[in-house]
């Protein structure tokens, strides 16, 4: 407590933190919708998902390329293909995998988490970089 100006004591404020709890509290809230929302999926695209949490673990790092200011589709086609094979015995078809529905979740299913961490680090990286 301090006076200030003859107001008497009056409580100070860190509004540092104070501008911070808000981010974190939206941060806690997105996650927990993100969570509901992906154990609606159908066993198939959790299977899935579950192989490519696993992959995008793996790239979570300082300088991954998942953090690229640009993600190189090269390198998340690439990534798509690896998740892929893993996964191909899920899938009995005889067409060429592009056309494969099983791949095109892969793909599509990997950019959403891609776009879910990306926005999670770059909201931990403005909360710590002041």
């Amino acid at each position: 407590m301090m006076d200030r100006e003859g107001l008497g004591d009056l409580p100070t404020f860190d509004m540092e933190s104070l501008s911070r709890k808000p981010m974190v509290m939206m941060d806690e809230q997105d996650e927990d919708d993100y969570q509901y929302i992906t154990k609606m999926y159908g066993p198939v695209a959790g299977k899935v998902l579950e192989y490519i949490e696993d992959a995008c673990d793996q790239l979570e790092y300082k300088g991954s390329m998942m953090f690229d200011e640009y993600l190189d589709r090269t390198g998340v086609l690439v990534l798509a293909d690896h998740i892929y094979d893993k996964i191909k015995e899920m899938e009995k078809e005889d067409c060429i995998k592009k056309d494969r529905l099983l791949y095109q979740m892969v793909c599509t299913l990997l950019g959403g988490e891609l776009y879910h961490r990306r926005c999670r680090y770059r909201r931990k990286c403005r909360m710590f970089s002041d």
